[in-house]
């Protein structure tokens, strides 16, 4: 490249610096200005965004009074199959019908009666530190939470086994399943014949038990091992059959009562919110208004 095309490269480097330097300046003054604007708004009028943060406020805290309570619980459970991911979007996907209305649904996959769904007031899920479990991608075979909140802690019961049937009923869980049936047993009545087999050749070994050689004791011993070990996995194998399930309940669901004074507490706050942003709203409006009448 010779000093001309460089020098070139370098003005038009500098061009496009400056232009960039300059429409940031722009945008920077754009919204300092949108920002300085809306704090205007808010000093001038800010007697009238208080009226309305009190008046929201004190509706929100009259809604909380008429409120059905509401009971907290959750359970902890252990899975065989899939990942938490999947189980954080089963759920999900139930509590998005309960938010959207959609009871019949969900009355549906979880074989629950309706009267019982309209007492479910949401449903989410926790990995073991309390994070969400739809964002949990690790595959440790750890517990986690299923959170139940309800305004009827008698239904909580069935809740609970329609959540564990309802986790553990996919086509795919169901397969798996009868998979690790089929292998357990296969393998119990293969460890069976070979106990039969070893018991054979201990007969074998101790026809003659006075002419017992060293070498003759020592295979007797190792059939003992042997055999011992063997009785070991049978009852392993069949402790796994016994407990072949997908979701198991190690700490079910008890109801705690959310305490009143927190449900105010956030009805107040939520109504106060909406106040301040209602008045807001309105002012920047009427502003606008005023503004565009100037102009014509």
């Amino acid at each position: 490249m010779d000093k001309q095309t460089f020098s070139e490269s370098k003005e038009e480097g500098k061009k496009v610096w400056y232009s960039l330097e300059y429409q940031f300046a722009e945008a920077i003054g754009f919204f300092g200005a949108m920002i300085s604007s809306v704090l205007k708004t808010i000093k001038k009028n800010a007697f009238g965004i208080i009226v309305f943060a009190i008046i929201f406020g004190a509706i929100g805290g009259a809604l909380s009074f008429i409120k059905k309570p509401i009971y907290h619980s959750r359970m902890t459970v252990s899975y065989a199959q899939l990942e938490k991911k999947i189980y954080g979007d089963m759920l999900y996907k139930l509590n998005q019908l309960i938010e959207s209305n959609q009871y019949d649904e969900f009355a549906d996959l979880l074989n629950l009666e309706a009267d019982q769904v309209h007492e479910i007031h949401m449903i989410n899920s926790m990995n073991i530190h309390n994070q969400p479990l739809i964002n949990d991608i690790s595959v440790e075979k750890v517990p986690f939470y299923i959170i139940a909140e309800v305004y009827n802690p008698s239904i909580l019961n069935d809740l609970q086994d329609a959540l564990v049937n309802y986790l553990s009923d996919s086509e795919f869980v169901r397969g798996r399943l009868m998979l690790n049936e089929r292998n357990y047993k296969n393998e119990i009545r293969h460890m069976r014949s070979q106990l039969v087999y070893m018991d054979s050749l201990k007969v074998l070994l101790l026809r003659d038990c006075s002419n017992l050689d060293a070498d003759a004791v020592v295979n007797l011993e190792k059939l003992n091992k042997n055999q011992n070990e063997i009785f070991g996995r049978i009852r392993d194998l069949e402790a796994a059959l016994q407990f072949n399930r997908n979701i198991e309940v190690m700490d079910g669901f008890i109801a705690q009562k959310v305490p009143f004074s927190k449900l105010l507490l956030n009805y107040i706050l939520i109504g106060m919110m909406i106040g301040i942003i209602i008045r807001i709203f309105l002012q920047l409006i009427k502003v606008s208004k005023q503004n565009s009448i100037k102009t014509e």
